[in-house]
Formats: C-alpha cells, sequence, structure tokens
C-alpha cells in the first residue's frame, strides 16, 4: 500500500491540548490525485503550510469559558472537601489531571504562599494547579513596589507572616511579635502581665523599624487587643510612639508631619486584606473575619483623633484584586491555546463574590454550600438570575445573582453540558 493510500485510509487529524482539528477535504484529494514526483513536493509543502496556518488560526480562536473559583465555603468548608467538588474538577480535566479549561482560585485567605496553596489543591482535588492559578487576597501588594523598601508593620496571625511579608516583596516588615519583644510595656490590659512588668516607661532608644511609615492588615489578627493598641498607637503618633517629639518625614506626600494627629490632619498609609466581615467554618453560624477586626479599630480611631481612617482595602471585591485574577486566567487561557469566553465568577458570599462578578464584567454564581443557604434549587440544581440580600444590615438593596447552584459540582455539570449557552 503506497504512501497516500495510507493517509487517505487512515483519519488525519491535528492534535493541540484536547482540541483536535481534521485536514480539509482539498487536501487529501490533492494527495490522491498528485503524481509523487520532486516537483510535486514543493506544491505538497506548500498545501501543508496553509493547512498548518489555518489550523493555528483555529485553535487561537478556539473559545472556552473560564472559572474564577472562590475557595472557602466552594470547595472546603473547614477542612471537609464539599461534596461533589473533586468530581466536577475531574470533569474539566483530560482524565491525566490537567485542567482543559482556564480557571483561577480566588480566595480572600492569605495563610499561605500561592505555591503552597496550589500544593494542597492539587493534592485535594487531583488535578494539576500553579501558583499562577492562585490570587491570594495579599497578592496584589506584590505591585505596591514604593512599599517595599519601608518600615511597614504587618498585622496578622501566622507563625510565617514575617516569611510571606518578605516573599510578598516587604523589605522590612515588623510584625507584633517584634514588639512585644522589644516594647512589652505597651502591652498592659492583662492585669497580671501589667503586675509582672518591672516599667511602663518607653525605651529612651526605640528600636530600628521606628518609625513605622506604613501599615499592612494582612489577615483576621489574633491577639486583637494587642493589635489595635499598637495600631492606635502608631496611628495617632505618625510611627514614632511619641506624643512631644516632632520627627521630619522622609516622605511629605505621605506623613506630612510625625507630630501627633489633629483632626483632618493625614494619617499612615493602611492597606487592609479581606473586607470579609464574616467566613463560613465547620461551625454552623457565621465566623467573624477581618473586615470586623477593621470595623473595630476603625470606630476606635475615630473616637481618639476626630477623624475617619482612610483604608485601602485588597480582596474580593475590589479593583485591584480583580484586575489580578483576570489578568492569570488570560494567561492561563492562552497557554491552553483558547480564547477566554463567557468568565464566571463562583462564591458563597453575597457581599464579596457576587458583587465582584457582577462590578469586573462576570457572571456571578452563588454556591449554596457555604455562607449562603437554600434548599431545593432549581430542577437540576441550577437556577437563573434572581436577586437575594446582603449580609450586612446596612445594605438595603437587593443584589443580582447570575446563577444559584447547590455547589460547584453541580453549577460544572451544568456549565459543561453545554445548558449555559441555551
Amino acid at each position: 500500500m503506497s504512501i497516500v493510500s495510507c493517509l487517505l485510509k487512515t483519519p488525519v487529524i491535528y492534535s493541540h491540548k484536547a482540541i483536535q482539528i481534521r485536514f480539509p477535504a482539498t487536501l487529501p484529494r490533492f494527495l490522491a490525485t498528485s503524481t509523487w514526483t520532486h516537483a510535486t513536493l514543493p506544491r505538497f509543502h506548500e498545501r501543508l503550510t496553509r493547512f498548518q496556518a489555518t489550523a493555528t488560526r483555529c485553535l487561537s480562536t478556539q473559545s472556552s469559558f473560564g472559572l474564577l473559583v472562590d475557595i472557602d465555603g466552594v470547595l472546603f468548608r473547614g477542612a471537609q472537601t464539599i461534596p461533589g467538588t473533586v468530581e466536577g474538577f475531574r470533569k474539566l480535566s483530560d482524565g491525566q489531571g490537567n485542567l482543559l479549561k482556564p480557571v483561577v482560585f480566588l480566595t480572600n485567605g492569605s495563610a499561605r504562599s500561592e505555591a503552597a496553596k496550589a500544593a494542597e489543591l492539587s493534592e485535594k482535588l487531583g488535578v494539576k494547579i500553579e501558583g499562577s492559578q492562585i490570587i491570594l487576597v495579599n497578592t496584589p501588594l506584590r505591585m505596591f513596589k514604593d512599599w517595599h523598601d519601608e518600615s511597614v508593620f504587618f498585622a496578622g496571625q501566622g507563625a510565617d507572616l514575617e516569611h510571606v511579608a518578605r516573599d510578598l516583596g516587604f523589605k522590612h516588615p515588623v510584625t507584633l511579635p517584634d514588639v512585644l519583644r522589644d516594647i512589652p510595656m505597651f502591652d498592659v490590659l492583662c492585669h497580671a502581665k501589667r503586675a509582672a512588668l518591672s516599667s511602663g516607661v518607653l525605651p529612651d532608644t526605640l528600636p530600628s523599624y521606628f518609625p513605622i511609615k506604613r501599615i499592612v492588615v494582612a489577615n483576621t489578627p489574633v491577639n486583637w487587643d494587642a493589635h489595635v493598641q499598637f495600631l492606635l498607637d502608631v496611628l495617632l503618633s505618625n510611627g514614632t510612639l511619641h506624643t512631644d517629639t516632632p520627627v521630619t518625614p522622609s516622605d511629605t506626600s505621605v506623613t506630612p508631619s510625625d507630630t501627633p494627629l489633629t483632626p483632618g490632619s493625614q494619617q499612615l498609609p493602611i492597606i487592609a486584606c479581606n473586607p470579609d466581615l464574616v467566613w463560613a467554618s465547620e461551625y454552623h453560624m457565621p465566623r467573624i473575619a477581618c473586615g470586623a477586626f477593621m470595623h473595630a479599630l476603625s470606630s476606635l480611631y475615630h473616637e481618639m483623633s476626630g477623624n475617619e481612617l482612610q483604608v485601602t482595602w485588597c480582596g474580593k471585591p475590589t479593583h485591584v484584586t480583580y484586575e489580578c485574577a483576570l489578568r492569570a486566567l488570560r494567561r492561563r487561557a492562552a497557554e491552553l491555546g483558547v480564547e477566554l469566553g463567557t468568565v464566571y465568577g463562583v462564591g458563597d458570599n453575597v457581599d464579596v463574590d457576587v458583587v465582584g462578578a457582577n462590578e469586573h464584567g462576570a457572571v456571578s454564581v452563588l454556591v449554596c454550600s457555604g455562607l449562603y443557604k437554600r434548599e431545593g434549587v432549581g430542577k437540576e440544581g441550577v437556577e437563573r438570575g434572581f436577586t437575594v440580600r446582603s449580609k450586612r444590615a446596612s445594605v438595603k438593596e437587593g443584589i443580582r445573582v447570575g446563577i444559584l447552584s447547590e455547589d460547584i459540582g453541580t453549577f460544572i455539570d451544568w456549565v459543561v453540558s453545554g445548558e449555559a449557552e441555551d
């Protein structure tokens, strides 16, 4: 049998990333009718080159939906994987653990690095996930390069908080354990601790990381009393802890005066990661989160200074976080050789996941497996377009939801079956 006959009897397919394109009908006809000589080989090469260009164009314009997926309350509730999650992601893969659709995981958590979180999700979900597919609440801090060389106080929890700060690019992070070690007398709310301290006087020489120039609330702090006390101290003294000795600031655009704040004066810049007021754990009622801590700090600061606390927020639903996430999703689509089509933002929190998706061009998908609860969702476990109430009593207007689903597994079944296009 000739080579041409073999080609005609066997389906000729060009494959790439699970996309298959058959040769155009003209190419097999050309193979069958051509006399194979040295003169015809250039013509064959020309036809094959044209086909390869056509295949490349097809691949570059192949459209695929993309997913921005929350983690807590969507994939997991506490340490427990939500039923149907693993099976859902298996349907998005090629059977070898490679995801065939653009997926980025978008969370207001930050206890680990992007690479560590990707490794954890890969193991739990049974698919390969890279650090570039993880957008943590603090990921946008990498872009605040003008902060990286300053002395920045990081409020939050976790033994590796300083390491996380350095991984984000900050060269001089300061954490509460540093302050407790160097200035223990500032934390005297506890009577026993107050009695144990020999002096409540500030040392003549402060540690080298003073003055504090900027503040990052990296995650929900523990030891709220000590954190709030120190944050108020640095905010009310412009980072110096002194109330009577002015210090010339290094950046007058940020700290025009290091004298104590008076109503109307500027404050130290502060970034707070995670505006979530509550989150869903294994417990049957919502648990307070970083947003609740900031509410407490803001209220006290206002009472003591007469000023409103000015805060720059990171995390859902802020613009800076969704810009990072959408950029990562477009990169992922390009790696898969597809054009990004409809983007679905999947989450369980009306006030951050739904609002964030709505405000950034994605179809909001609210699942009932976390903070939001509802029984008997639609005939197939999915409903389109309706309005829900915010968890915040101060928000009176209803919030539009694109799609309601029992859980993410049910939503993935629905979207891959093509029902989303009906």
